[in-house]
Formats: C-alpha cells, structure tokens, sequence
C-alpha cells in the first residue's frame, strides 16, 4: 500500500485510533479504497506508522457500520455500495440535519452567518478552479457549522459515521454531475438565515440532501462495479 492512502498527516489533539478512524474513513468515501477492495490492518498501520493496535480499533468501528466487512482469516474488504443502506443513512441524516438546520437559523449569531457566507464565497471559488476535493472539504464543513452552531456535535459525529454510506454517493455525485447547482443550494440556505427564516431553512436543506440520492439510479448505471 506504499502511497495507497490520502490524507497521511496526523492532526494535533487525535489520538492514534481517531487519525486512523478519520484516514481509513476518508480513503472509502473518496473511493481511494474503493467499493469491493480488499485491505489489510498491518499495511495500514505501515502506510500511517502506527502499531497495528489503533488500526484494529479503528476497522472495528468501521465495521459496526458495515462499511468494511471483516473475513475471518482472509483479511477485510470495503463494501459494496447497498442502497438499503444508503436509503438508512440518508434517512437518520435528513430527519437530524433537518431539525438541527432550523434550529441554527433561529440560534446563528452574525459571525455564524458571516462563516457560512465566506464558506460559500469559497465553495465558488474552488468551483471556478475545478477543485472538487476543496468544495466536498467545504460542503462538509457548510453542513457542520449547522451542528457547532446548535451545540449538537455528538449528533454530528453519530450522524458522520453512519453517513459514510451516503458520503460515497455524495463523491460519486460529484464527479458525474456539474457541483454548481450544489453550491447554488447552499447559498439558498444562507439567504434563509440571514433572513431568520427557519422554515424556510428547514425546506432547503430538505430539498439539498434528497437530491443526491434521488440521482443515485443514474451514478449506478454509470459505476455498476461499485454497487450490490
């Protein structure tokens, strides 16, 4: 796996166990690891240079969300894609991120909206430059201030882990179809909160997370190999 893995540089404050987490979990949404790929704790830990120990930790936790699959004996793969479960993560997701969306244009202060904004300034930016990492780094990041803003970062974390299976869609998704239209939802969603309009906040971000998955039909006939 030498120079398999994006995404190699451990963050201050994380533990071995949440760098692995985060780089193993970064890897399967940008289909690095892709759907179906067999992989292997020890060269992990070798690609990362951590013992085998937070890397095991890390493939358990992965696995409890079936997003890796663990074969006793013969090492692990990464799932296949399985609209069941798409169809589950997009569900917990929208039901929570709806709820959590409202409640941050009721709560957001003017820096929580001026954040929003220069994130959207930026996602435009990258979007000129043709840089889809950059705007799926910040589309994520749009969606999380929603969270911080709330004070609901454990829902956030619940919701990250079983999203992975909605977050590969959501890769596929930007590579099959033009980010602009992504990026013209979320400034909607902004103009809601600086008009204070939860409702109408609510509505939008509704609209933005069933998008992808409704388009999921075409992402599979354009990357069958990736599917159940």
């Amino acid at each position: 796996m030498e120079g398999y893995m994006k995404n190699c540089e451990k963050l201050g404050k994380e533990t071995n166990r949440e760098f692995a987490l985060r780089v193993i979990r970064e890897n399967i949404v940008n289909l690095e690891l892709a759907p179906g790929s067999m992989i292997s704790e020890q060269d992990i830990a070798n690609e990362l240079n951590l013992s085998r120990t937070p890397v095991h930790e890390a493939m358990q936790e992965l696995s409890s969300t079936k997003i890796i699959e663990i074969l006793p004996q013969r090492g692990s793969h990464v799932s296949l894609i399985d609209m069941a479960l798409v169809d589950e993560a997009v569900f917990v997701r929208s039901t929570i991120e709806s709820a959590i969306t409202q409640m941050a244009c009721e709560q957001a202060t003017e820096k929580d909206i001026q954040e929003l904004e220069e994130n959207v300034t930026l996602q435009k930016f990258y979007y000129e430059k043709n840089n889809l990492d950059k705007i799926m780094e910040l589309d994520n990041a749009f969606h999380e201030k929603m969270y911080k803003i709330t004070n609901k970062m454990q829902c956030h974390y619940m919701v990250r882990l079983m999203s992975i299976h909605y977050d590969r869609i959501r890769e596929l998704h930007l590579h099959s179809f033009n980010p602009e239209r992504i990026i013209t939802e979320h400034s909607q969603i902004l103009e809601a909160f600086k008009r204070k309009d939860g409702n109408a906040a609510k509505a939008e971000i509704d609209k933005h997370l069933s998008r992808h998955h409704m388009q999921a039909d075409e992402i599979k006939k354009k990357y069958p190999q990736y599917f159940v």
